[in-house]
């Protein structure tokens, strides 16, 4: 055993009980687990074992049956006594072959809270349930149920007026809403609350998205009877369904009862098995509700995405739903001021970071331990890929085909764009019956993809729209036109609904991004935030066209350059303004202007961004960028940017004092600044630490594919374009990857194996984004390819700074051009040549592979 005892079990019991007692064993932490002579470490004796064992903060586990009396068991329970004297412990009773409390010490009759009715399972989870309150005494970590108050008063006021007003208890309570929404906390908090008369540690079945009745059954079955066979589950399973619907639910009410009888209710998830397609319930579960009434003291409670119909929830006494919805953005901040710990607290910044949460609170918990593991507010507001890539993986492929019908998927498409519209505007947009509306809306609101405000409004939340702007964004152009020739036709009529304002001021902004004459009066701030972010948002989720939507959120922005408004909302909405130009390849001049004159300290990473991307000015942008990194504002955005500047200016040793300032877990957490600090140091030629860092890398979780386009890029210098691909295969799978270098390095490696298909469109949407050299570096390629080393040569000198693939075909391009016979015959020629091969073997012992896109 260790020294430190603390959350250690001890399993007091008798010899021959040990055949009951092994199985409790198998089943919890033998490593913290004393359990016979099986924990006695080598030259320690076995009084001694139990003396350390039944010592500080533990849980002794008495097995208490006819057979412990004259035995160590009676010499343990004297040394627990001693221990629980001191109250730094905690003890159950478990009784075994018919034995009672009557028999125990006096000091332990209080404990014995299990029945000779709990199987291996209810002990193991009685332990587990007493550790674990154990270790969070012990770390101080309380259970924090921030914005579900009402609710829960809610819930518990239902379940004790039920049996006034129906005659029934409330025995089936149905959790519904979006995963991460705080269902299974809600859950235990309202049984808590709620069965304060019933014990605490009964199971919870997380079963399959579609379970049916065998699926309730079999899980109910094993948890009490143990593991079966393969043979025992096909036995089970034929047996089982060759029942009706009604044996079925009387089969898994006769299983359920053993938690009745024992007095735990019971916890099952499931997203979409306790309703058919139809929306119905389930004939064996609407059985199951109606015989579970004969066994009153029978609890379940469902978490799930779906609600059941609401005639199930009248006409079945003994059922109750409620809807769990994302939190308000005052309640995340107090989550997060709970949560995180008070070192690295800043109310100022976790108002910002609540914004960025969408009212998520399982995105509150993940972003607080992101800061209590070291990673700043500062730092996490301005690099929020790790908030949304948690999100996207909590919505996974709910917005797919598969689970949505076309009507509800362009019903999402629209509230996605608009903040919210209402049912009389989505029935005329969409050209449905009313009927078959209200039945698709109620059945996204059962799905916590979209929420209702009255009867009237609907919206989707954010978490939802963010995913949704992907996935279903060729649904929202054809559509965006008709909603705003409908409110506009309603206005008309003198029916303009305030509630849709902003729906009509993002419909009507034209592709240049300039708001109609006749709606500047209805513009806000607020309204121009949204209308900016908007179309920033579009732009970046566009195969085609990206720049022109940039430029019209730019235009857009600029609204902001006279309005009365706060500092912070004009900052705000002018860096995603500047932001847009940049990516448009245009000088921001008026934003940068207002920002200066403001001192708005966001203007120089502005600037320092300008200098790096279009005008290809390291030493302007690296000027910028320090002083950006002086004002203390947006430190890790500012680090990445610098270091990238710096190593394309092969500054190598600047680029690594850069990334020093932040700390090696700050660096090791991003796979992309691991990658600029390997190539910072292959520049100066320290190979054995960038050989480190490689083997670091690999293998990592890597959503943004940064190590697989690493490796594809290496894989290309060396040649190895098979492998290059087949990295590149594995970016592609990664959910944020940069899908524009993706394109560049997929069709510099097709154009090495002859096939230049990708050519002409990669080559457009290079120039389109102001990324003109990759355009120049993959023509001539494609012409050294193909032999043609005077084409090669015409686009390489439109390269004025030159990575190191440039110079790779340079190279390759000078070695074809002396083979050419009017220059092999040309002395002057050659030599001239042999010069440049030499310029070119110098320049590439600095430049590292990729620097451009470092």
């Amino acid at each position: 055993m260790n020294n430190d005892n603390s959350g250690t079990i001890f399993l007091s019991h008798a010899a021959a009980d040990k055949g009951f007692v092994e199985k409790v064993y198998e089943r919890l932490d033998v490593s913290s687990t004393f359990y016979d002579i099986k924990s006695v470490q080598p030259g320690q004796s076995f009084i001694e074992a139990m003396q350390e064992g039944t010592s500080g903060k533990n849980i002794f586990v008495l097995f208490h049956s006819p057979n412990t009396q004259n035995t160590w068991v009676e010499y343990e329970k004297r040394l627990a006594e001693l221990n629980h004297a001191s109250k730094r412990g905690k003890v159950l009773v478990v009784p075994l072959l018919g034995e009672t409390y009557r028999s125990l010490p006096e000091w332990m009759k209080g404990f014995m809270t299990c029945t000779e009715n709990y199987s291996v399972s209810d002990v193991v989870r009685q332990i587990q349930l007493l550790q674990g309150q154990l270790i969070d005494e012990l770390s101080g970590h309380t259970d924090i149920v921030v914005g579900r108050e009402e609710l829960l008063r809610q819930a518990y006021i239902e379940t004790l007026k039920s049996v006034q007003q129906t005659g029934s208890p409330i025995q089936h309570i149905v959790l519904s809403g979006l995963p991460g929404m705080g269902r299974k906390t809600f859950a235990q908090e309202y049984a808590k609350k709620s069965f304060r008369q019933m014990r605490s540690g009964g199971p919870t079945f997380n079963l399959p998205d579609m379970a049916e009745a065998v699926d309730f059954y079999l899980a109910m079955k094993q948890d009490i009877s143990g593991v079966f066979t393969k043979q025992g589950v096909e036995e089970q399973i034929a047996a089982f369904d060759a029942m009706d619907h009604s044996n079925q639910a009387q089969m898994i009410l006769e299983v359920a009862k053993h938690w009745a009888d024992i007095n735990q209710p019971i916890f099952v998830s499931t997203k979409l098995g306790l309703r058919d397609r139809y929306r119905n319930l389930k004939p064996w579960l609407d059985e199951f509700f109606k015989l579970s009434k004969g066994v009153p003291s029978l609890r379940i409670v469902y978490i799930s995405e779906r609600r059941l119909p609401e005639e199930a929830s009248i006409e079945t006494t003994n059922l109750a739903q409620f809807q769990i919805e994302e939190l308000s953005s005052l309640n995340i901040q107090y989550l997060l001021g709970e949560l995180i710990d008070n070192r690295y607290f800043d109310s100022a910044k976790a108002e910002v970071l609540s914004r960025h949460v969408h009212g998520h609170p399982a995105t509150t918990h993940y972003a607080a331990k992101f800061i209590n593991s070291g990673k700043n507010l500062d730092t996490l507001n301005e690099n929020l890929e790790p908030i949304f890539v948690f999100q996207q993986r909590i919505l996974g492929e709910i917005l797919s085909e598969e689970l949505l019908g076309e009507d509800q998927r362009r019903i999402i498409a629209l509230l996605s764009v608009f903040p919210r519209l209402s049912f009389s505007i989505l029935a005329r947009v969409l050209e449905m019956p009313r009927k078959q509306l209200a039945s698709d809306l109620w059945e996204l609101q059962e799905a916590s993809l979209i929420s209702a405000t009255g009867s009237e409004y609907y919206s989707s939340p954010s978490v939802v729209a963010n995913r949704a702007r992907k996935e279903l964004s060729a649904n929202t152009e054809i559509l965006l036109n008709e909603v705003k020739l409908l409110i506009e036709d309603d206005m008309t009529d003198n029916k303009l609904d305030s509630q849709l304002i902003d729906a009509l001021l993002i419909a009507s902004v034209t592709p240049t991004g300039e708001v109609p004459a006749e709606l500047n009066g209805l513009v806000t701030s607020s309204s121009l935030l949204t209308m900016v972010t908007d179309r920033f948002f579009r732009a970046r989720e566009v195969q085609k066209g990206s720049r022109e939507i940039y430029l019209s959120a730019y235009s857009l922005s600029k609204l902001a350059l006279n309005m009365e408004t706060s500092d912070d909302a004009v900052e705000h909405i002018l860096f995603t303004g500047g932001d847009s130009a940049i990516r448009a390849g245009v000088f921001p001049e008026e934003i940068i202007k207002k920002m200066q004159d403001a001192a708005l300290p966001s203007v120089y990473y502005l600037q320092g961004s300008y200098a790096f991307h279009v005008l290809k000015d390291d030493n302007a942008a690296v000027r910028s960028l320090r002083m950006s990194l002086e004002t203390k504002h947006f430190k890790l955005r500012n680090i990445r940017l610098l270091a990238r500047a710096l190593i394309r200016s092969q500054d190598f040793s600047g680029a690594l004092d850069a990334l020093g300032k932040l700390s090696d877990h700050q660096i090791e957490r991003e796979t992309g600044l691991m990658i600029q600090k390997i190539r910072a140091y292959r520049g100066l030629r320290n190979h054995a630490e960038a050989d480190a860092l490689e083997r670091k890398i690999q293998g990592r979780r890597d959503e943004y594919g940064e190590v697989h386009i690493y490796n594809a890029g290496r894989a290309l210098q060396d040649g190895k374009y098979g492998h290059s691909l087949m990295h590149l295969s594995e970016a592609e799978a990664c959910p944020k990857v940069n899908r524009f270098t993706l394109q560049l390095l997929k069709c510099a490696v097709l154009l090495e194996k002859g096939d230049a298909s990708m050519l002409p469109l990669v080559v457009e949407t290079a120039n389109s984004v102001n990324r003109r050299y990759d355009a120049e570096q993959l023509q001539a390629r494609h012409a050294v390819v193909q032999g043609r080393w005077a084409d090669a040569e015409q686009h390489l000198r439109k390269i004025e700074r030159k990575d190191y693939f440039d110079l790779q075909i340079a190279y390759r391009m000078l070695t074809q051009k002396m083979q050419d016979l009017q220059i092999k015959t040309d002395a002057a020629a050659m030599m001239k040549c042999q010069k440049e091969l030499d310029e070119i073997a110098r320049l590439s012992t600095k430049s590292p592979a990729g620097f451009r896109s470092a």
